[in-house]
């Protein structure tokens, strides 16, 4: 008999799939049935309603999307912070490319009221996190001015990962892409670095004042 845990993920794929081919979740949790082995009985009893079953899909995004960002920090090096949120953006870029179905999923629970404890809001809440590490590590280490608003800081990069997030969603519509022949990650990637370099620039430290100054 197939295990509880089989069961589980079987019915994860099965309602990945029902979202890929339909563009939404099931309305019934009985429409899993035809996509999996799992009898109706074995289905409810895994999920209580079609709300647990998003949570579940959710769930099962963001452990794929974690995945990708850890594999990014790990090729980074591990002496420069800027680096590894070059590195960071890079696989969330590749990743949202690779998997837009579960991807735009994500984005349409970020854009909307995040249920405290749920796995969006660990994930949301852990991003901000680690934006706020690595930039308060870049100050420790000099790459950035002791004066540097991390916490503004902080906050510009998630409503620029959040405009970037956007483009993925909707660049299709978007008139402002109109002739532009390079991919949205090329694009995301760009700006991105962009806005980084421009961040480590202005934030730079005051340069000491040479010998000859000093005399």
């Amino acid at each position: 008999m197939e295990g509880r845990g089989n069961i589980y993920q079987s019915l994860i794929f099965a309602a990945q799939q029902h979202l890929e081919e339909t563009g939404q979740l099931p309305v019934d949790l009985a429409e899993l049935a035809p996509r999996t082995e799992a009898s109706e009985d074995e289905i409810r009893s895994m999920f209580s309603s079609t709300e647990e079953l998003h949570e579940g899909l959710i769930y099962h995004a963001v452990t794929l999307l974690n995945d990708a960002l850890r594999e990014g920090v790990i090729q980074a090096n591990t002496s420069d912070p800027i680096e590894q949120m070059h590195s960071i953006a890079h696989s969330y870029l590749g990743w949202a490319e690779a998997n837009p179905t579960l991807f735009r999923l994500l984005v349409d629970g970020l854009c909307g009221p995040i249920k405290p404890d749920s796995a969006l809001h660990r994930y949301t809440s852990s991003m901000r996190d680690l934006y706020h590490r690595k930039l308060s590590e870049a100050q420790r280490l000099g790459i950035l001015s002791p004066d540097t608003d991390i916490e503004i800081s902080t906050m510009m990069l998630h409503c620029l990962v959040k405009g970037g997030n956007m483009m993925f969603v909707t660049r299709s519509t978007d008139p402002w892409f109109d002739g532009d022949g390079r991919s949205t990650r090329e694009l995301a990637e760009r700006i991105f670095t962009e806005f980084m370099g421009n961040l480590v620039r202005a934030n730079a430290p005051a340069s000491a004042p040479a010998a000859s100054e000093k005399a």
